[in-house]
């Protein structure tokens, strides 16, 4: 797998493809029918950020004292950037809308676009404890599209647009300085739920894959196997 990933959260609450970093990685891939599938990966990437940028304004973000009488000691704005590396790993499964390398129906069944799911998890370096930083991990919900392509009998080729739903919000969160925006908490709310601010990222990129075993099947009879 190579490509490249980008954040989305607090500082990036919409913009596709914005900050992108280069990926890499690698994944197993079983076929259980034409149509389904499942797999493991496992890439490293990068996600960075920064405000203020385009769009995303918050209010009252820190309070700090101040000679300006017309702000009364609350200070809005503060710039902020972030720049990190993680590693994502996915178990997930396939559903093809076509039929993809049928045995018996090889030449109809050469490429197929598919929806992609399945359970993750993120390892990346988190200050939200430690000023010093520590190595951190957190469950993530993957799903995404794609389309593949059967080059010859053993190799296939695809592109993949996954996003990760974390179940963390200190993604974009490095070492806090005094008189920045907390992309923990960019309201001054002081306030957090499960479901609420999680950081997400997304990986978007080819994929190369090769077969690596023989395909076994069935004869009618029911009483031999043989090679295809």
């Amino acid at each position: 797998m190579g490509g490249v990933t980008y954040y989305l959260g607090d500082l990036n609450q919409s913009q596709q493809f914005k900050d992108p970093r280069p990926a890499l990685g690698f994944l197993a891939r079983y076929a259980i029918n034409d149509r389904l599938a499942a797999k493991v990966n496992i890439f490293g990437g990068g996600i960075a950020g920064e405000y203020p940028s385009a769009g995303e304004r918050y209010p009252i973000i820190h309070e700090r004292p101040t000679t300006n009488s017309n702000v009364g000691g609350v200070v809005s704005g503060g710039e902020y950037e972030f720049s990190r590396a993680l590693v994502s790993l996915g178990f997930m499964g396939e559903f093809n809308f076509r039929s993809f390398d049928h045995v018996f129906n090889k030449s109809e069944s050469l490429w197929t676009p598919y929806i992609t799911a399945g359970l993750g998890g993120t390892f990346y370096k988190s200050y939200a404890e430690d000023a010093s930083g520590k190595t951190d991990f957190v469950l993530s919900l993957p799903f995404g599209l794609g389309i593949k392509y059967k080059i010859s009998k053993w190799l296939r080729i695809g592109a993949e647009w996954t996003i990760h739903k974390t179940f963390a919000d200190d993604l974009d969160l490095v070492e806090p300085k005094s008189g920045q925006i907390n992309p923990n908490d960019p309201y001054g709310a002081n306030y957090h739920t499960v479901t609420h601010n999680n950081d997400w990222y997304s990986f978007c990129g080819i994929t190369i894959t090769a077969s690596m075993l023989p395909r076994k099947l069935s004869c009618n009879d029911g009483l031999r196997k043989f090679n295809k």
